[in-house]
């Protein structure tokens, strides 16, 4: 079975396309660098440099094209710690919220109860990192998903 993702923040696009394991793979190792660098909350025209054709004249006669410096980026504040998608789940954890099995959906109608809005690709990209790295445990139920636990403390 063949996965997909096609993110396109705002025509910045990334699409990754190929077996779960290595889709999901991809996406914890991706989407950490594509938050650091603030992909898709900047204007898609203000960084970049641009060519004009300038009164200057080349060799052969034509236009010699410059180069116009990159606009400054404007400086995006983080948001305040602890209302990540993953802090909020790792609340959920510390109350108590996994100790029974559950799945991304269940999850997600869990942080709702509480009432933080999150879509379901955010929660599954969150639960992939953490389980990445030892926040949170899962294991394939018989449907062949992933179920999300914690028993260690």
């Amino acid at each position: 079975m063949t996965n997909r993702v096609h993110i396109d923040a705002p025509a910045g696009v990334v699409e990754i396309e190929g077996e779960k394991e290595f889709v999901e793979g991809l996406l914890a190792k991706l989407f950490p660098l594509l938050e650091d660098a603030g992909f898709g909350s900047r204007p898609p025209n203000g960084t970049s440099v641009q060519i004009d054709s300038a009164p200057g004249e080349a060799e052969d006669g034509a236009a010699e094209p410059t180069l116009k410096p990159k606009a400054k980026r404007r400086r995006v504040s983080a948001p305040p710690k602890g209302q990540s998608c993953a802090a909020r789940i790792l609340t959920l954890r510390d109350e108590g919220f996994f100790k029974d099995h559950r799945s991304s959906t269940e999850i997600v109608e869990g942080l709702k109860s509480k009432g933080w809005t999150h879509a379901p690709n955010q929660v599954g990209a969150a639960l992939t990192q953490m389980f990445a790295r030892g926040d949170i445990q899962r294991t394939k139920e018989g449907n062949g998903a992933w179920k999300y636990f914690w028993d260690r403390g």
